[in-house]
């Protein structure tokens, strides 16, 4: 009798297995995706959490627009669509003079950040209050009235219009975009894209 009851078991996992669609790993590289891959795949990778993406070189030039996260890495200009979670070339110049944004300047907001002397903190200054950060400014973007912010400790998004900050990741960075409804970062030679959603 337990061994029926052990076999039924297993029969029921099977077919749980079988109908239910498996979501994609944390961590789920998507640059890995070949063309087999299913529309619902590539669904569940643009739906799901902060997603990875491994690039040739430390990749710069950040941009989202249009639905797609354009970089430039050591291959030239790339395009990854952000609902299929393909990457491609992109018919694009390459700036070779492309800097961070460490002051948060250019802007159609008023931003300014502040080094307080012998601390290792940034703080970033906007009409509406201040907002103190983990570590010092790396690069800054902005859509809209959201300011996104990495450092060398943490990832953040500020609604400029309260002086309230979000943090998206704990692990810091070099280079960050915002549109579309995304946050995209870069770290060494990965990108990570995240929802960008105010916590």
């Amino acid at each position: 009798m337990k061994r029926l009851g052990s076999l039924l078991l297993l029969l029921l996992q099977v077919l749980i297995a079988l109908t239910v669609p498996l979501a994609p790993l944390a961590g789920y590289d998507v640059s890995a995706a070949t063309p087999d891959d299913t529309p619902a795949a590539h669904q569940a990778v643009a739906a799901r959490g902060e997603v990875t993406v491994a690039t040739v070189g430390e990749p710069s030039a950040l941009r989202i627009e249009h639905g797609a996260l354009t970089f430039c890495d050591k291959r030239g200009a790339r395009k990854l669509n952000l609902q299929t979670g393909r990457d491609a070339p992109y018919e694009k110049p390459c700036a070779h003079d492309d800097e961070p944004n460490t002051a948060c300047a250019g802007f159609d907001i008023e931003v300014s950040v502040r080094a307080p002397l012998s601390e290792p903190n940034d703080i970033v200054d906007l009409d509406s209050g201040s907002v103190p950060l983990h570590g010092r400014v790396h690069d800054c973007a902005v859509d809209g009235n959201t300011l996104a912010v990495v450092t060398a400790s943490s990832v953040v998004l500020v609604d400029v219009a309260r002086a309230t900050p979000a943090e998206i990741s704990h692990q810091g960075g070099d280079r960050v975009a915002v549109g579309s409804g995304w946050i995209a970062w870069s770290s060494a030679a990965t990108l990570h894209l995240a929802p960008a959603k105010m916590r």
